[in-house]
C-alpha cells in the first residue's frame, strides 16, 4: 500500500472516530451522567453552559470528521489543509497535555488524548513527507 493510501486511510479512521462524537449532540443527560461515572470521573456536574460546551463541541468534533472524510477523498489535491491538520494536531498534543492535567483528567486520559494527537499528527506528516515530490 502507497503512502497516499495509507494517509487517506489514517484520515478515514480518524474521521470515524471524531463522527461518532454526533452522538452526544442529542444524547439524554442521564447517559452522558452514567458514561462521566463509568470513565472514572465521579459524579458530572450540572450546568447549562456545561451541556453547552459538551453539545457543541461533540457537534464541531463530528463535523471535523467528515472534513477529514472528504480530505481523505483527493490527499494529493488537499495536500495543504492536509499538513495544516497535521500541525494543528502536533500543536494540539501539548496543548491537550495541558488542558487535561490542569482540569484534573484521569493519568490514562491525559495520555491518551496527547499520545493520540501527536500519533495522528506525525503519521500524517511522514506519509506526505515521502510523496512530497509526487502529485503536486
Amino acid at each position: 500500500m502507497n503512502r497516499q493510501r495509507l494517509q487517506s486511510w489514517l484520515l478515514r479512521v480518524a474521521g470515524s472516530v471524531e463522527i461518532l462524537a454526533f452522538g452526544a449532540v442529542l444524547m439524554p443527560r442521564s447517559w452522558m451522567a452514567a458514561s462521566h461515572a463509568w470513565l472514572g470521573l465521579g459524579e458530572m456536574p450540572r450546568g447549562a453552559v456545561l451541556m453547552f460546551m459538551i453539545r457543541q463541541a461533540s457537534y464541531v468534533y463530528g463535523m471535523h470528521g467528515i472534513l477529514l472524510w472528504i480530505l481523505a477523498s483527493d490527499v494529493a489535491r488537499y495536500r495543504p489543509p492536509i499538513r495544516f491538520t497535521a500541525f494543528s494536531f502536533l500543536l494540539a498534543a501539548p496543548v491537550f497535555l495541558i488542558i487535561d492535567h490542569t482540569a484534573g483528567l484521569p493519568l490514562y486520559w491525559t495520555v491518551s488524548d496527547t499520545a493520540a494527537c501527536a500519533f495522528f499528527g506525525v503519521s500524517l506528516l511522514w506519509l506526505d513527507h515521502g510523496d512530497a515530490g509526487h502529485n503536486k
